[in-house]
């Protein structure tokens, strides 16, 4: 008992020092941080399992559930998503859904630090192994001298160009590392979400085709950082949940 209670308090802690802010002036506790807390306290005497219950390529269905060792259920959630409704579900309906159900079984043990809410790759090697052949095939056609520098010189450029991302108003900018680039998303979003003069539709419109034709680049961002990452679509869900 006294464990549940510290878990309780240090999400109440968390909700107060780093809950994302809601209309109304609630703060949201991800649910990321709540299986952290979850998972520093209760180790591996209770587990979380999800299961698909529902998948029939429109709507998707997800159930939680939280067991002791001996299998008995001490929480439970459900969650239900549509593809391709909304940004984060036309690329990950399953995690966001799976999400969703994990945050809600938490909330059904009194660890939602908050409301019921839902959560929601740069190509490095496929730029590479493109310049790779292009070299290869230019030596073997004996267009190339001094092979070695000039495969890496080539490598060197693709690599270049994986930090250079296209914002709204066909305005392109480059980075000089995987955060910098991550950190430039977060301060667009931003600057979208506070912007008085654009509608909601508009708003998401606006983010949709950024993420869009920055297809390549955000998936391999995602798996550089996939924290950020998580917290960036709940960003932009929970906007489009409160719009």
């Amino acid at each position: 008992m006294n464990k549940m209670k510290d878990m309780m308090n240090e999400i109440q802690e968390l909700n107060q020092t780093q809950g994302v802010p809601q209309r109304g002036g609630k703060k949201y506790t991800q649910v990321q941080d709540r299986v952290d807390v979850f998972r520093k306290y209760c180790e591996f005497n209770y587990g979380i399992e999800t299961s698909m219950v529902v998948d029939d390529g429109k709507r998707i269905v997800f159930k939680a559930v939280i067991k002791d060792l001996e299998g008995t259920i001490i929480g439970c959630g459900y969650a239900e998503e549509i593809r391709g409704q909304g940004y984060v579900n036309k690329t990950s309906a399953v995690e966001n859904c799976e999400t969703s159900a994990i945050g809600r079984a938490l909330s059904s043990c009194g660890l939602s630090g908050g409301e019921y809410a839902s959560s929601l790759e740069m190509d490095i090697a496929k730029k590479k192994k493109k310049a790779t052949e292009k070299a290869t095939r230019s030596q073997n056609a004996g267009q190339m001298s001094g092979s070695t520098q000039e495969l890496k010189k080539a490598i060197q450029q693709a690599e270049k160009a994986e930090w250079r991302l296209m914002f709204p108003g066909s305005k392109s900018e480059s980075f000089k590392s995987h955060d910098e680039a991550i950190k430039r998303i977060n301060v667009m979003l931003d600057n979208i979400f506070n912007h008085n003069d654009y509608s909601p539709e508009k708003k998401i419109e606006f983010i949709s085709e950024f993420f869009k034709g920055n297809k390549d680049r955000i998936d391999h961002l995602r798996k550089l950082n996939a924290d950020e990452f998580h917290r960036i679509d709940e960003k932009i869900k929970r906007f489009e949940d409160e719009n």
